[in-house]
C-alpha cells in the first residue's frame, strides 16, 4: 500500500511524501528507521488512478493477459509483477497500480487481498482470483478471466457499434418532434383564431400539446432529473436494490438477458474453483461475491448453508423461480456423476450462448423499430399540418 506522511527531522523541519509498505506499522517502522518522527500518517487515496481506470476494462484486460503469459513461463507471481510493472513505464498509472500490488505481495499480502485494495478492481475478479489461489490454479484462473474480459470488451463494441445509428436518430428525431411542437404548429393558432377556422382534432390534439410542453416541458425536465437522482440514492439502499432487482426480473426480454449473463459469470467462477479442488461449500461462499445481484448474492448464500446440512445443490437451487430447468438437471447430472465443474462449464456456456443471441435479435430488430417509431411521430404532425392547411383554404 501507498501511504502519505508527515514527520519531522532532527532539525525540528516538517517532512511530507509518500512511501510504500504492506501496511500502517511497517509504514511508521520505514519512517522512525530514516530518523523521521511521524506526524501523521494514511493510506494514499488513489482518486488519480480511480478517476483514470476505473471503467477502463482494456487496462484490466491488459494486465491480466501479460500476467496470464508470464506465470505460464513459470516465472513466480511477485517477478512476474515486478517485469510487468517495468514493461508498462510509458503508463503511469497502470504502472502504479502493478508496483502497490507487487509491493504489498512483497509484505506478506495475498494476491487477491493486494487487488481489493484497489476499488477499479471488481468485486467478481477479486472473487475469481481467491479461488484460483486456494485451488493452486492462478493460471487457469486468470486465463478464464482473460476469455471472459475479452468477450466482454467485444461484446461492448459490437453493442456501441449497433446503438450508434439508433441513438444518433433518436436524439435528431426528439429535437425534430421538439421544434415542430413547440415552435412551428403554436404559429398556426393565431392564424386560425384570425381566420375563424376550426382546426382538424388532430391538429387542436397536437396544438393542446405542443402549448404545454413549451410552458410546462422546463418543469417536467427538472422533476424527471431530480426522480432519476433521488432513484439512484434509493437504489444503493439494500431493500431498494432487491425491489429493483424484483422488477427487471420481470421485465419481459431484458430480464431475462441480465438474469442469463449473471449465471454466466457465477457458473463460470463456480467451474474455475471446484475443477481447482475448492469444496463446493467453499466455491459457493467466494461465490458470493461474484455478481452484482443481491438476490443472487442471497441465494449463493442459502445454498452454501444448506450444503453444510448435506442438502443436494440442484434441491437447494430448485426452489429458487429463476432458476430455469436446464440449470437444475445439468447440476443433477453433475451430481450423479460426480462431475459438477464440467456441469458448472455447460452452465455457464448455455447462459453466455443465450445472452449473445438474444442481444443479438435486439440490436437487429432495435434499429427498424427506432426508425418507423420517430417517421411515424413526425408523420403524424405533418399529416396535421397538411390538414390544418387544407382547412384554411376551405
Amino acid at each position: 500500500m501507498r501511504f502519505r506522511y508527515e514527520a519531522l527531522d532532527n532539525t525540528g523541519r516538517l517532512r511530507q511524501g509518500e512511501l510504500i509498505a504492506p501496511n500502517e506499522t511497517e509504514a511508521l517502522n520505514v519512517l522512525r528507521e530514516k530518523g523521521l518522527f511521524p506526524i501523521s500518517i494514511a493510506p494514499r487515496k488513489k482518486w488519480l488512478l480511480l478517476s483514470l481506470t476505473k471503467g477502463k476494462e482494456k487496462d484490466l484486460l491488459f494486465f491480466t493477459e501479460q500476467l496470464r503469459r508470464l506465470l505460464r513461463s513459470g516465472i513466480p507471481l511477485d517477478k512476474s509483477l515486478e517485469i510487468l510493472q517495468k514493461t508498462l513505464a510509458h503508463d503511469q498509472n497502470l504502472s502504479a497500480f502493478v508496483l502497490e500490488v507487487a509491493e504489498s505481495i512483497k509484505g506478506g499480502t495475498t494476491f487477491s487481498e493486494a487487488l481489493k485494495d484497489h476499488p477499479w478492481i471488481p468485486s467478481y475478479y477479486v472473487a475469481l482470483i481467491k479461488a484460483g489461489e486456494e485451488a493452486g490454479a492462478l493460471e487457469e484462473t486468470l486465463s478464464s478471466l482473460s476469455r471472459y474480459l475479452q468477450d466482454k470488451e467485444k461484446f461492448k463494441q459490437d453493442l456501441l457499434s449497433a446503438l450508434l445509428y439508433p441513438t444518433f436518430l433518436v436524439i435528431f428525431g426528439l429535437l425534430a418532434i421538439q421544434t415542430v411542437l413547440v415552435y412551428i404548429l403554436p404559429k398556426f393558432t393565431k392564424i386560425f383564431q384570425d381566420l375563424g377556422v376550426n382546426p382538424p382534432i388532430i391538429t387542436k390534439i397536437l396544438l393542446k400539446v405542443g402549448i404545454f410542453w413549451k410552458n410546462w416541458g422546463p418543469f417536467f425536465l427538472i422533476l424527471a432529473l431530480g426522480a432519476l437522482i433521488g432513484g439512484r440514492f434509493w437504489i444503493k439502499t439494500p431493500t431498494g436494490r432487491k425491489r429493483l432487482e424484483q422488477w427487471f426480473l420481470k421485465v419481459p426480454f431484458i430480464g431475462s438477458v441480465w438474469l442469463k449473463a449473471e449465471l454466466a459469470r457465477i457458473f463460470r467462477g463456480l467451474n474455475i474453483m471446484v475443477q481447482g479442488g475448492v469444496s463446493i461449500e467453499r466455491a459457493l461462499s467466494l461465490a458470493q461475491e461474484i455478481p452484482k445481484s443481491l438476490l443472487l448474492r442471497e441465494t449463493l448464500k442459502q445454498a452454501a448453508q444448506g450444503i453444510r446440512e448435506g442438502q443436494k445443490l440442484s434441491q437447494l437451487l430448485g426452489s429458487v423461480p429463476f432458476f430455469e430447468g436446464f440449470i437444475l438437471e445439468l447440476i443433477s447430472i453433475g451430481e450423479e456423476t460426480g462431475d459438477l465443474a464440467r456441469s458448472f462449464q455447460d452452465v455457464s456456456q448455455i447462459c453466455e450462448e443465450e445472452v449473445r443471441l438474444k442481444t443479438k435479435r435486439l440490436l437487429t430488430i432495435l434499429e427498424p423499430v427506432t426508425i418507423l417509431g420517430v417517421g411515424f411521430i413526425l408523420g403524424l404532425m405533418i399529416i396535421s399540418i397538411l390538414l390544418a392547411i387544407f382547412s384554411i383554404q376551405i
